[in-house]
């Protein structure tokens, strides 16, 4: 899920490799001196250090500390969430050897969700003393996702600014430090991304009517349902019971030790 890492631990050393390199530099030519640096050294200098700027602040911003979950339910009209608070997980049926041994997942977020509903009041008992039957699905769909992003182009590329009589020669725009006649540029590209959903159903026992069901997805790049399913299982009880048909968007901080 966290693909971001090590890029972001890249990015990290390569600006400071860069920042050394750049006093290092500087030392030698008498703490930047005119004299010091010939314009092509600067051109050299500029690139690299406005190349690995850019760089970090692309890696940066995936470096993503939250999750974000839409989260949509519904209950039956006049259900009230009241006691007893009995439930049961519905069993899996018509499933083989190879079937059975695909479901060693399912078996771990069903244990989430029952510590979900625990922290709402609700005791997992036998079916036949349980008041609701619970089932959940899920379900990872991989697609596209259109992505707009903005940047400004270098105006100084590939020559780099240089020294003049005066200090700098070379600003950024024709009026000093800006953007100038540079505008932002607009790259549109498609990034691979996966939705993920978790679907619970509650339903009574006695009348098989079901009484309340809520939907967590989240759309990111570079997930995997394993690492989303923590989330979603979070975000779909956040606000348990929720009101009927009024989406809801739950942000979560992530989990410093699964980063």
């Amino acid at each position: 899920m966290w693909q971001w890492r090590k890029a972001c631990a890249r990015a990290g050393q390569w600006l400071g490799t860069v920042g050394g390199r750049g006093e290092g530099a500087a030392r030698a030519g008498n703490a930047g001196s005119p004299a010091g640096w010939s314009g092509r050294s600067w051109a050299r200098w500029w690139t690299r250090w406005t190349g690995a700027a850019m760089l970090g602040a692309l890696l940066l911003s995936g470096c993503a500390s939250t999750v974000t979950t839409d989260v949509t339910a519904f209950r039956q009209p006049g259900w009230q969430n009241d006691p007893p608070r009995t439930y049961a997980f519905e069993a899996e049926k018509g499933q083989g050897q190879q079937e059975q041994q695909a479901q060693l997942d399912r078996a771990t977020y069903q244990n989430w969700i029952a510590d979900a509903l625990a922290g709402h009041g609700f005791t997992q008992v036998a079916r036949s003393q349980a008041r609701y039957l619970v089932s959940f699905d899920f379900d990872a769909d991989p697609r596209l996702v259109r992505v707009h992003e903005t940047y400004y182009p270098d105006p100084w590329y590939p020559w780099g600014p240089y020294w003049g009589p005066y200090g700098y020669y070379r600003p950024w725009g024709p009026w000093g430090w800006g953007p100038g006649y540079w505008p932002p540029q607009t790259v549109i590209r498609d990034v691979p991304a996966t939705l993920a959903s978790l679907r619970v159903f509650i339903r009574e026992a006695a009348g098989n009517k079901r009484v309340y069901q809520v939907t967590a997805q989240n759309l990111s790049e570079g997930s995997t349902m394993p690492g989303l399913m923590p989330y979603l299982v979070r975000s779909a009880f956040a606000e348990f019971p929720m009101e009927s048909g009024r989406p809801r968007r739950v942000t979560l901080e992530v989990d410093k030790n699964a980063r």
